[in-house]
């Protein structure tokens, strides 16, 4: 009773009380029902423990072959040359020397740089162990070494294999390919071996072991260098600092520590290398001038020493005097000669050439403007020959340094003015001395010309050797402006993630997959209504009643279970049609179904029985004309019916059967006639419909599928209710919800659902609402209200999971 009330109340809450035959529709909505989904993965649980077992061997099949990637750093200290403005630049320029920051990284990555590492590292084979899942490199670990001579383009790509015969020999075997035919070579270790291919010599190392059987192939200089350019990593500890970390990160952790340690070297012979060249320049310069000039103190000298022997006279007090003053103007016209030449050779070499220039204060040129323009002019010239013209910083670089040129040849005008002016001071004074000398007598006078003669050049050449040697000490005292702070050491493995990686991406693949295969089982190729709400949601109809499943291999259930829970679906049926119409009795309804199959005559006889169980007369009537099923499903025998009667053969009263066991009467079809639609469609059937609802408590008309035929659209507007049987899992889901429209076209709205064939027992009753009774718990927990008639065996079985 209590459950009865239970169902009245939410009968009450669905149906709206003011109508008396039209039930409630319902919105259809687009609803996500996560419980319902989570149920249905579930059920396939031995999907997802096999899967997943696959996966996780697949994974460690994978992780097998992985192989570790180390990260090898060091860490240099950069000098950071600040931005110097230079004063009395007419263009504001200010700028950077060469040994920033930035152009010191630039450097370090340069091709050039590199290059000279791999070859000085000398790495030209790879020798290795194949394992059925990786390859284990053997750097500097291998029993042998292996030195390569002369390597044949066709020799790289390919996969020798090398294995011990004894103590003294070796031999080197190629598989083959489609170019190259199979080949073995036997050597001894030690002595140079051939082939059309290469040339190496095999030398036993620290780890020699007689017998081994190990691979190896040729590796390029290219192919070293493209693999360092590419793994080479650059960056600032932070920003405004100067240390710079290097990392490299690769297989090989012992060769990338080599490698840094040769590149760091490189790097610093290079940055000493470029300090030097403009040091060097001078020199160079100094020595071409020294030679033009060894000539002239050589005639001189001749010159002086011959009019000495000539005149007996080897100088006088006052012409000694003049001479000394005479020597300080030639040693100070030295020093501007010396300025006007590198100032000519500096404006010639920049129209004509370029490359390093020679640094302005080597020459005794004081000027910090032009000192900075020339080592910014180098810096530029430095950066770009280490790029090559598709750099897109390259074209930068270039105005840069063409910018700078300009500003070198404006400073340089600049500075020879300024020479031009000492120069002009110095000939002044040089012309006073001069009418001092005319009055010396003739023969003092031409023994101070020779003497000057050779004092000038013997002046310019001692300045020149001066400044020759302050260039070579400077280049002597040049070091490195950087500093290693960290020697280069491996400092982590970087993918050691990955094997967790691999597990969880497995795994996640296989789930993914088999929630997208149950997910197009149930929405692709399910094309069948798996649920409650969907049909609720395609239809709009309210559901009127959920019929349990029931394994019983009989048509009418209700009668011989009667205090079974598909009992009581029944019951709870019959109590909310009461609330349809609005009344207890005189109650018609029509049975009907998308299509066949989906348990409309069944609905029909256990409805039936369950109104005959309160003592109510009640009639069951075949409907369908083409395909009756009723007669023989109870199994009658009474061939006479619904057709006979409509075409005048026998009286209704004949036609009527009371069923032995059953107690409900019963109407069968009768023949099936030729034209079942039309002898449905007249008044006699109206006729027929209105004395049975006379003479009966409650009508139950068993109907042809609606979907299929249209004799119930006919009938359907003389009943009160129209029972629309839907069959979980089976009906078609597109074909309801074409039906359903269909009706609706039709004005058909007197129309409920009735739920057919739910297992109530699955855990989430089966059919996807959690509003309908509950768990299965509750009916394993009340078995005995429901099932006190059964036996004890049909009890077990029917509740054995």
């Amino acid at each position: 009773m209590e459950n009865k009330n239970n169902q009245q109340q939410k009968l009450n809450e669905s149906i709206n009380p003011d109508s008396l035959i039209t039930p409630v529709m319902i919105s259809p909505t687009s609803s996500f029902d996560i419980v319902y989904w989570i149920i249905k993965i579930a059920k396939f649980w031995y999907l997802f423990l096999i899967g997943i077992t696959l996966a996780f061997g697949l994974a460690y099949l994978k992780n097998k072959s992985w192989t570790p990637s180390y990260k090898t750093t060091t860490k240099i200290l950069i000098e950071d040359s600040k931005k110097q403005s230079f004063g009395g630049d007419p263009f504001g320029y200010s700028t950077q020397g060469v040994r920033g920051t930035n152009n010191q990284m630039i450097m370090y990555g340069s091709y050039d740089l590199i290059k000279k590492s791999v070859e000085e590292l000398n790495i030209t084979s790879e020798l290795y162990q194949k394992n059925r899942f990786k390859n284990a490199n053997l750097y500097k670990k291998g029993p042998v070494e292996i030195h390569t001579d002369i390597i044949f383009p066709g020799a790289y790509g390919l996969e020798y294999g090398i294995s011990g015969i004894d103590n003294d020999t070796y031999q080197i075997s190629f598989e083959g390919n489609n170019k190259l035919k199979a080949f073995q070579l036997k050597g001894t270790y030690g002595k140079p071996l051939q082939h059309t291919l290469f040339t190496v010599l095999i030398n036993k190392s620290d780890f020699f072991i007689e017998k081994y059987n190990l691979n190896f192939r040729f590796i390029s200089d290219s192919e070293m260098i493209g693999s360092y350019s590419a793994r080479l990593s650059q960056k600032l500890l932070m920003e405004g600092a100067s240390v710079m970390e290097v990392s490299l990160v690769g297989p090989i952790a012992e060769r990338d520590v080599d490698f840094l340690n040769i590149l760091n070297q490189q790097f610093f012979t290079d940055n000493l290398m470029r300090k030097n060249i403009s040091s060097q320049k001078a020199i160079d310069f100094i020595n071409q001038q020294l030679l033009i000039i060894r000539d002239s103190i050589t005639a001189s000298e001749s010159k002086l020493n011959q009019y000495q022997a000539e005149t007996g006279i080897f100088g006088q007090q006052k012409s000694t005097k003049m001479n000394a003053e005479l020597e300080a103007l030639d040693q100070k016209r030295s020093e501007l000669k010396l300025k006007k030449e590198y100032l000519e050779s500096l404006s010639n070499y920049l129209k004509n050439s370029h490359d390093i220039l020679v640094s302005p204060s080597d020459m005794g040129i004081q000027s910090a403007q032009l000192d900075g323009l020339v080592a910014q002019y180098n810096g530029f010239l430095s950066n770009l020959k280490t790029m090559k013209p598709e750099n897109p910083i390259y074209k930068k670089l270039s105005s840069q340094m063409n910018d700078t040129k300009m500003l070198i040849l404006a400073a340089v005008v600049k500075i020879k003015g300024v020479v031009k002016t000492d120069e002009n001071d110095m000939e002044n004074h040089y012309q006073e001395l001069m009418a001092e000398v005319s009055t010396l007598p003739e023969k003092e006078r031409q023994l101070l010309a020779h003497e000057r003669d050779f004092k000038i050049n013997d002046s310019y050449n001692t300045y020149l050797m001066q400044r020759r040697i302050e260039s070579q000490i400077q280049m002597a005292s040049n070091a490195p402006d950087n500093l290693i702070l960290d020697k280069p050491r491996t400092v982590s493995v970087t993918n050691q993630q990955d094997i967790h990686n691999t597990y969880v991406l497995y795994i996640s693949i296989v789930i993914v997959i088999i929630i997208s295969f149950i997910v197009c089982r149930e929405l692709i190729f399910n094309f069948t209504l798996q649920s409650r709400d969907e049909v609720e949601r395609i239809s709009g109809l309210p559901i009127l009643g959920t019929i349990e499943r029931t394994d019983k291999k009989m048509q009418v259930v209700v009668k011989s279970y009667s205090k079974s829970a598909f009992a009581e679906s029944f019951r709870n049926l019959r109590s909310r049609m009461e609330y349809i119409v609005q009344r207890e009795k005189a109650i018609t309804m029509l049975v009907t179904s998308t299509e066949p199959k989906d348990g409309k005559t069944f609905i029909a006889s256990n409805l039936a029985s369950s109104y005959e169980l309160t003592g109510s007369k009640v009639l069951i009537a075949d409907f369908d004309l083409r395909r009756p099923a009723l007669s023989k499903s109870l199994g009658l025998e009474h061939a006479k019916g619904i057709s006979n009667y409509l075409i005048g053969q026998v009286s209704l009263e004949d036609a009527i059967v009371k069923h032995p066991e059953y107690e409900f009467d019963v109407l069968p079809a009768g023949n099936t006639p030729p034209n079942p639609s039309e002898l449905l469609r007249n008044e006699k059937t109206v006729d027929m419909i209105s004395k049975l609802k006379e003479r009966y408590d409650y009508l139950i008309l068993d109907c042809s599928p609606v979907g299929l035929v249209s004799d119930a659209h006919f009938l359907a507007r003389h009943v009160d209710t129209v029972l629309y049987v839907v069959r979980n899992n089976k009906t078609n889901r597109n074909f309801f919800k074409y039906t359903i429209k269909e009706l609706k076209e039709d004005n058909i709205n007197n129309m409920v659902i009735v739920y057919n064939d739910v297992n109530l027992r699955s855990g989430y009753s089966g059919y996807g609402s959690k509003r309908y009774y509950g768990k299965s718990s509750y009916y394993i927990k009340h078995d005995s209200y429901y099932h006190n008639e059964i036996s004890e065996t049909e009890r077990k079985h029917k509740y054995k999971s």
